[in-house]
C-alpha cells in the first residue's frame, strides 16, 4: 500500500481513533460548547461578520481540543528499512569512455560522479533500501564502490546481463533496479527484451540532454575471394559519419606491414550517408595474409600514420573532432585457396588445345597440368600363326628389347604422359582405382570417345564428381559428344547438356564467343573489371568454327556463355552444373585454340595481355575452386565471448569420413608463440574434430592443423586465420539507444529517469508497490501544530473582542 493518498483510495481507511470511547462524550460537548458560543455572540454587539468569525475562530479550537480527546492517528504503510534490495547496474564497457559533444568528461566519469558515495539521493536510497552495485559487460559482476570501476569491458552484454540478475536475484524482495548504461547492446538477439513478467522494474538513467559525439566510422569490411585472375580479392568496405557532411573521406588499404596497396577518396555529403569503397587485388603471396583498412579525413593523416609507423596495429585516442579511432579501422584475414591443384587431361590425339592450356598454366604456381594424350589408337592384330611378328605396337620399334615391358600391345592404345611427378603414375593409362583418380582435383576430356573408357572407370568418374566432389570439363572435338550411346553412359549422365536427339550429318555452324547475362556474373568467365571493357574484348575476340551440336541444356545448369552464329540462333558455348558435391561443365568447342594463335590479331591495343591464357587459368581456379581436401579447417570465431571454435574435417583415400586420426593445432598470435592444441573428435559428426581456442584480446592469429592416421602416417595439413577484436563492436553505434531503453522500462514496469530527477524519483519511491512493508500509525493529536493552532484560534477570537470592546 502507498503512503500517501492515492485518487482511488478512501481517506477513511487510513484514519483510526486511539480513544473510540469518547466519541459520544466528546459529541454532547461539543453540541453544548457549540450552543454556549452561539447563544453569547447573539447578543454582542458588535457587526454580523465580526462575530461569525470571531465564533468561528473559537469554534475551531473547541472541536481540535475535543478532536484530541479522541486521538485521532494516521494509518499507512512503508518499506522495511533495510530489507528490501535496490540494486544499481552500472555499464562498466568500453563504450563508457567516449565523450559526448560539449562535455568535458566522458559517459562513464560523469556516471561515476552522479553514482558518487556521497551524493544526496544515493544517501537518502540507502537509509530504507539495501543498495547493491554491479557492475555490466561481457558478464555480471559485483561492484565494491563506484571508485573502483574501470570502464574496459569488451562487450555491451546488457541482456545477458540482466537475466544474470534476475537470476541471481530470484526469490528475494526487490523493489527495483537502476540501470546505467547508453543502451549499445551486442548481445547476439538484441531484439529479445525482458518479458512483461519481469521480477522486479527497471529503471534506465539518462543525462538531462544526451548528444551524439561526432564519428567517423567503418561501418562494415567484407571480403570476397572469386577466380578472377587480376583480382581474385574482393574488399567492400561500408564508411558512415555522425556530425559530419560535405567531408572528403580517404579509404585505405594496407598490408601487414602498414604498406598502402590502395586508396580511394569518397565524398560524404550529408550526416548518416553510407559509403561504399571496394577494394580489388591480387595477394601478394599465397598462405594467410592480413590486411588492415582505415577511413580518417585528409586532416587525421599525419595522425594515424604516426601511429602505425610506431608500429600499433590498433588505432587508439581520437582525433580532431572525433570521439574515438577505434572505429576508423577493421583488420581482415585474407586466405587463398591453396595448391597445388593437380588436373588430369586427357585427350583422344595431340592438339594445339594441351598446348596452349600447358603454357597458361606454367605461370600459375599453384596449379598442376598432368596430361594423358593418346598418339595412337589400339590396332587389330591379323597375323595369329606367325611368330615372327611381334605382339607389340608397331610405334615401338627400333626402341629395343629392354622396352619389352613398357610397350603398349596391338589391342591397347598408345598413351604418353606430361607432367607427372612420379614414374609410375598414369604408367597403366587411365586410373582404374579412387586412390589414384581421387588424387587429382579436376579432370578435362578433349576429344575423347565413352568406348575408351571402361565401365568401371566410367563409375569411377562419376565417383570423382559426386563423391570426391571434383570438377569435370569436357571440350569438344573430333570425338566428343558424337557417339549415340553418349548420352546412355555416365559420361552423358554427367555432362550438364543432353545428347542430340537427331543429328544432322552437316558440322553445326560455329559463331562468336557471347558471355549470357548469368556469365556476367561469374567473375572467373570476365577477363576485365567493367561490364563496357568486357564487351569490347569480346567484339574482338576471333570466331570458332568447329563446335558440336548438342541437345537440351539440363534441369539447373546454367549456360554461361554462348555462340553467336550466322543464322542468328545461339549455340551453347559453356553449359555447367553442380553434381553431388562437385561439378561439371561442357564446353562444346573444338578449336579454342584458334584464340591463342591469333589474340594479337584481333586486338590493336597498344599493351596487348595473353587474355586467351588467362581465360584458361581462370577456368581452371574455377573447376578445382571448391574441391575439398581431405584435410579441411573450418574457423568459427565467436566475438561475443572471444573464444574461437576450430573445427578439421578428416576424410580417408576414398573421401569418407575418418575415424581414429589423430588431429593437432598450433594457435600463433601476434607474439609469434605458437600454441598447440589437440582436436576432439565430434560426437555429432563423424570425421569431424573440434577445438576451443580464447582469448579476450584484440590480435591477429594464424593456426595449423596437421592430421594423422592411427599407424601415425601423414593425411594433410591445412592452415588458416582470424582477426580476433572483442571491442569491435563497442565503438559501432555511439549515440544513445533511447529506444532500447524505453522498451526495457517499459515492458519491466519502470521508466526512463534523468540524473537531475534521481532527488524526486527516490523520495516517491517509499510511495511506489514495494514487495516488504511495515505498518506505522502516526500521532495526528500529538502534535505541536494541533495546540499552536488552537492557540492561535484562541488568541484570535480574544483580540478580536478586544479591538471591539467586547471583552
Amino acid at each position: 500500500m502507498n503512503d500517501a493518498l492515492d485518487s482511488s483510495d478512501n481517506w477513511t481507511q487510513h484514519l483510526v481513533w486511539g480513544a473510540p470511547e469518547w466519541i459520544v462524550p466528546a459529541a454532547i460537548l461539543a453540541v453544548v460548547l457549540a450552543a454556549a458560543i452561539g447563544w453569547s455572540y447573539t447578543r454582542s454587539r458588535a457587526s454580523t461578520p465580526i462575530r461569525v468569525l470571531a465564533a468561528t475562530l473559537k469554534l475551531i479550537a473547541v472541536a481540535l481540543m475535543l478532536l484530541c480527546l479522541l486521538q485521532p492517528m494516521w494509518r499507512g504503510e512503508r518499506p522495511r528499512p533495510q530489507a528490501n534490495l535496490f540494486p544499481i547496474l552500472v555499464d562498466t564497457s568500453q563504450s563508457m569512455q567516449l565523450q559526448d559533444a560539449d562535455e568535458e568528461l566522458s559517459r562513464g566519469q560523469n556516471f561515476a560522479n552522479t553514482l558518487a558515495a556521497d551524493s544526496d539521493w544515493r544517501v537518502q536510497l540507502e537509509q530504507t533500501f539495501d543498495v547493491r552495485l554491479f557492475g555490466a559487460d561481457s558478464r555480471l559482476s559485483r561492484l565494491a564502490d563506484i571508485d573502483t570501476i574501470e570502464f574496459n569491458g569488451m562487450q555491451s552484454s546488457m541482456q545477458t546481463s540482466i537475466d544474470a540478475l534476475s537470476q541471481r536475484l530470484k526469490g528475494r524482495p526487490v523493489a527495483g533496479a537502476l540501470l546505467f548504461s547508453d543502451g549499445n547492446l551486442t548481445d547476439p538477439s538484441v531484439e529479445q527484451i525482458a518479458s512483461t513478467d519481469f521480477p522486479f522494474p527497471i529503471f534506465p538513467v539518462l543525462p538531462d540532454a544526451p548528444t551524439t559525439p561526432t564519428d567517423l566510422r567503418l561501418e562494415r569490411v567484407s571480403v570476397t575471394q572469386s577466380d578472377f585472375e587480376t583480382s581474385p580479392m574482393t574488399v567492400r568496405a561500408d564508411v558512415m559519419a555522425t556530425g559530419l557532411k560535405d567531408q572528403e573521406v580517404v579509404v585505405q588499404l594496407l598490408n601487414a606491414s602498414g604498406t598502402s596497396v590502395e586508396e580511394k577518396t569518397v565524398t560524404i555529403e550529408k550526416e548518416g550517408e553510407l559509403q561504399s569503397v571496394t577494394f580489388r587485388f591480387r595477394p601478394e603471396q599465397s598462405g594467410t595474409q592480413f590486411y588492415r583498412v582505415l577511413a580518417f579525413t585528409p586532416s587525421q593523416r599525419k595522425s594515424i600514420r604516426s601511429q602505425i609507423d610506431e608500429g600499433s596495429a590498433w588505432l587508439e585516442g581520437s582525433s580532431g573532432d572525433e570521439a574515438t579511432l577505434r572505429n576508423n579501422q577493421r583488420w581482415i584475414d585474407v586466405q587463398p585457396r591453396r595448391g597445388p591443384f593437380r588436373i588430369l587431361y586427357l585427350a583422344g590425339r595431340p592438339n594445339w588445345e594441351f598446348k596452349f592450356l600447358r603454357r597458361a598454366l606454367q605461370s600459375d604456381a599453384e596449379t598442376q597440368l598432368v596430361g594423358l594424350l593418346r598418339i595412337a589408337d589400339k590396332e587389330p592384330k591379323f597375323s595369329f600363326r606367325d611368330k615372327g611378328v611381334n605382339s607389340s605396337n608397331p610405334l615401338f620399334a627400333g626402341l629395343g628389347e629392354d622396352e619389352e615391358e613398357t610397350r603398349e600391345q596391338y589391342d591397347e592404345a598408345v598413351m604418353i604422359r606430361l607432367g607427372v611427378k612420379e614414374s609410375e603414375e598414369l604408367s597403366q593409362g587411365f586410373p582404374e582405382t579412387s586412390e589414384e583418380l581421387f588424387a587429382y582435383h579436376g579432370i578435362i576430356l578433349d576429344d575423347i570417345e565413352p568406348e575408351f573408357f571402361t565401365q568401371d572407370q566410367m563409375l569411377l568418374l562419376r565417383q570423382f564428381v559426386s563423391l570426391r566432389g571434383g570438377g569435370l570439363l569436357m571440350l569438344g572435338g573430333q570425338e566428343s559428344f558424337n557417339d549415340d550411346s553418349f548420352g546412355k553412359t555416365p559420361l552423358g549422365e554427367l555432362s550438364p547438356v543432353y545428347a542430340p536427339r537427331n543429328r544432322s550429318d552437316r558440322p553445326a555452324p560455329g559463331g562468336k564467343w557471347s558471355i549470357t547475362r548469368e556469365g556476367m556474373l561469374q567473375p572467373w568467365q570476365r577477363l576485365r573489371e567493367t561490364e563496357a571493357a568486357e564487351k569490347l574484348r569480346l567484339s574482338k575476340m576471333p570466331p570458332f568454327r568447329v563446335t558440336h551440336e548438342v541437345g537440351d541444356i539440363k534441369p539447373g545448369a546454367i549456360e554461361l556463355a554462348q555462340l553467336e552464329t550466322s543464322s542468328g540462333r545461339p549455340a551453347p558455348a559453356f553449359i555447367t552444373q553442380r553434381f553431388g558435391k562437385g561439378r561439371t561443365a561442357a564446353m562444346p568447342i573444338g578449336d579454342y585454340w584458334r584464340w591463342s594463335m591469333r589474340k594479337n590479331q584481333y586486338d590493336n591495343t597498344s599493351e596487348v595481355s595473353d587474355d586467351p591464357a588467362q581465360a584458361w587459368r581462370q577456368m581452371a581456379r574455377w573447376l578445382v575452386g571448391e574441391v575439398p581436401r581431405r584435410v579441411e579447417l573450418t574457423i568459427e570465431p565467436d566475438g561475443s565471448t572471444g573464444s574461437t571454435n576450430l573445427r578439421v574435417l578428416v576424410r580417408d583415400e576414398s573421401y569418407l569420413p575418418m575415424e581414429n586420426a589423430t588431429v593437432t593445432l598450433n594457435v600463433t598470435g601476434e607474439d609469434g608463440v605458437s600454441i598447440p592444441l589437440t582436436a576432439r573428435p565430434d560426437a555429432n559428426e563423424l570425421g569431424t574434430y573440434a577445438a576451443t581456442f580464447v582469448s579476450r584480446d584484440s590480435g591477429r592469429f594464424t593456426v595449423s592443423a596437421d592430421a594423422k592416421a592411427a599407424d601415425q602416417s601423414f593425411i594433410g595439413n591445412d592452415e588458416g586465420g582470424w582477426v580476433s577484436d572483442p571491442g569491435m563492436e563497442e565503438t559501432q553505434r555511439l549515440s544513445w539507444n533511447i529506444s532500447w531503453l524505453d522498451n526495457l522500462a517499459e515492458s519491466t514496469g519502470g521508466e526512463v529517469l534523468r540524473v537531475s530527477n534521481l532527488g524526486d524519483f527516490v523520495s516517491d519511491l517509499p510511495n511506489r508497490e514495494i514487495p516488504v512493508t511495515e505498518t506505522w500509525v502516526y500521532p495526528l493529536w500529538h502534535q505541536t501544530w494541533v495546540m499552536l493552532l488552537a492557540m492561535a484560534c484562541l488568541c484570535g477570537e480574544w483580540g478580536l473582542r478586544r479591538w471591539k470592546g467586547l471583552a
